[in-house]
């Protein structure tokens, strides 16, 4: 099996987000957005780059020494923040392609479109979506294989139909993009190199490239405004209350309770309405929270008792009962 790098794309301004923060640093349940998308591939591979640009010093600050980084000073596309990414890897193996955006894409659908490359020089993750407007589409042959991807700017009247497009994630080998990556140009609308265009090339050489097409296509987009990263927020906070409800955790009702993504909740524990349970919070069993309680970084024992309260940085024994209308801090 060929040796698996991966390169996410933190590079760009996030312009939408309107922000002074950069796109990627931007939080979601209790963690950077950048974060989700490292830790998804830090499963499968420990060579994981990240390419920088706009924002860079506080990027890596935020994210320290863990990983390496790649210095992309002029935003010359997506091709070109690859291009200054293979100075860095070796002449051969399998190459992730992630969009530091993208912090719903778990491990498991990395996973998949790694099987997927098996059989291509070059796959692609795509998404079936309502509306495609401002997404390259996915141009396939006769055959079902992916034949190019192009841009919505770029893209004709026919073409802006087509609702598979692509999501930004890519798996290619390593030795071809090492071939087609230099010979990229910038005849497009936005005088960029696209990386999109590297699958064109290989299929016009006679190599295969294929598609993933994600089962939910809200997965895989990224997230370029507030408005997406609140439905982004949305996603997440179903997913991580319905794996907590599963487990034994009583949330009587979902849609009033905020939950961060590693927060630990014992059975048999309640969480009644208006709770809002930030990172680093362990609750242990058979407790009764809320309603209206606020904790972050907490330690709550068994059998505790906590009504209309906020608990911060601090350790509450088993047995106890704290409110209302407790503040306690450690």
């Amino acid at each position: 099996m060929k040796e698996i790098w991966a390169v996410v794309l933190a590079a760009g301004e996030g312009k939408r987000m309107h922000s002074r923060l950069p796109k990627v640093l931007h939080p979601l349940c209790g963690k950077r957005m950048l974060e989700y998308i490292l830790e998804s591939a830090a499963e499968l591979t420990k060579q994981v780059l990240i390419v920088v640009g706009h924002g860079a010093s506080q990027v890596q600050e935020a994210l320290g020494e863990r990983w390496p980084y790649v210095y992309q000073k002029r935003q010359l596309g997506t091709g070109h923040a690859v291009m200054e990414a293979l100075k860095r890897l070796p002449g051969e193996g399998t190459l992730l392609v992630l969009c530091g955006d993208t912090p719903l894409l778990e491990a498991f659908y990395l996973q998949k479109l790694i099987d997927c490359h098996n059989n291509y020089a070059a796959v692609v993750a795509t998404a079936e979506v309502p509306n495609p407007a401002g997404y390259g589409r996915i141009i396939r042959d006769q055959n079902g294989q992916v034949e190019k991807i192009v841009e919505d700017k770029d893209a004709s009247k026919a073409e802006k139909k087509i609702t598979e497009v692509n999501t930004g994630t890519y798996c290619f080998d390593l030795e071809l993009l090492r071939y087609y990556l230099p010979r990229l140009g910038t005849d497009n609308l936005q005088n960029e190199y696209y990386l999109p265009d590297v699958v064109a090339m290989m299929r016009q050489d006679g190599y295969a490239a294929g598609a993933y097409l994600l089962d939910d296509y809200r997965v895989g987009l990224g997230i370029n405004n507030r408005a997406q990263l609140a439905e982004a927020v949305g996603i997440m906070q179903h997913n991580i209350k319905q794996e907590l409800m599963l487990s034994g955790v009583t949330i009587e009702d979902p849609g009033s309770v905020f939950i961060d993504h590693d927060v630990q909740i014992g059975v048999d524990t309640v969480i009644r309405a208006g709770c809002v349970i930030e990172r680093g919070t362990i609750i242990g069993e058979d407790c009764e929270i809320g309603p209206g309680a606020h904790l972050f970084n907490a330690r709550i024992g068994n059998r505790v008792v906590v009504r209309q309260s906020v608990i911060s940085s601090a350790a509450v024994e088993s047995g106890s009962e704290v409110g209302p209308f407790a503040h306690v801090i450690r």
